[in-house]
């Protein structure tokens, strides 16, 4: 599952400081990938693991395809081990 964080919605929930790296670390949620999204306030988890049963308010479900992002902080060799992961 790939995940969005919300910068701006996290100060809402409770997050007042910490990076969204590692906040995800705080909640146990571990990822492929983190891409960074500047303009938008949010961070991209790719190929995220040991996802709680309810996400906080400022994480949501992601179903981009790596591949169409490809230039939007991902090159094509990084999108292509986003695709191609698999789960150990």
């Amino acid at each position: 599952m790939h995940l969005r964080f919300d910068c701006l919605w996290a100060p809402y929930s409770g997050v007042t400081q910490g990076h969204p790296q590692a906040v995800m670390k705080e909640l146990g949620i571990t990822y492929q990938h983190a891409t960074p999204q500047s303009i938008a306030d949010q961070w991209w988890f790719w190929n995220c693991e040991n996802i709680p049963d309810e996400l906080p308010q400022f994480l949501e479900e992601m179903n981009n395809d790596p591949m169409t992002c490809i230039g939007f902080g991902l090159s094509e060799e990084t999108a292509e081990k986003i695709r191609d992961y698999q789960a150990v």
